[in-house]
């Protein structure tokens, strides 16, 4: 019975038709006299990429040109998530957000400075190891008070 319902609502049910999208993929057609060769992603607006074009597919050009691009630019490995102080991390991410950076790209600029500059780095080093066995001292509290809790 359910199946005769089902199969009635199937076929009285009205499907909207929807017009025909614009495919944003393919390229317009360009003036001939505008080689699409000469446009290069430097011209580009930030973070702007245009599609390529059906000829300039075919041949592989754009596409070996955009991996030469790409092979110019250091390649990025990904890290294990940063554990930062509540604090901290609101003023840094605040900062690097008015800046319109990633965290990780901060932290990038700011270690190649800094590597430059052995007193710097020492400064910096000296602090590193400040917080580091305050973190540690940290877990081992809470491991603590957590087996504390556990007898009671």
């Amino acid at each position: 019975m359910s199946d005769n319902v089902l199969d009635r609502i199937r076929k009285n049910r009205q499907r909207a038709e929807v017009p025909p999208r614009d495919d944003t993929l393919l390229a317009k057609v360009q003036p001939p006299d505008v080689p699409q060769a000469s446009k290069t992603i430097d011209a580009l607006p930030e973070g702007e990429l245009t599609p390529v074009s059906a000829s300039a597919a075919s041949t592989g050009n754009a596409l070996e040109e955009l991996r030469a691009e790409l092979a110019k630019i250091p390649e990025t490995n990904r890290h294990s998530a940063i554990v930062l102080e509540k604090e901290l991390d609101q003023m840094l991410t605040r900062y690097c957000k008015d800046n319109r950076i990633t965290v990780e790209v901060f932290l990038e600029a700011a270690w190649i400075q800094v590597s430059s500059n052995p007193e710097v780095m020492e400064q910096i080093l000296v602090e590193a190891k400040r917080r580091y066995a305050n973190r540690k001292r940290a877990g081992k509290l809470r491991r603590l008070i957590t087996m504390l809790e556990g007898t009671l």
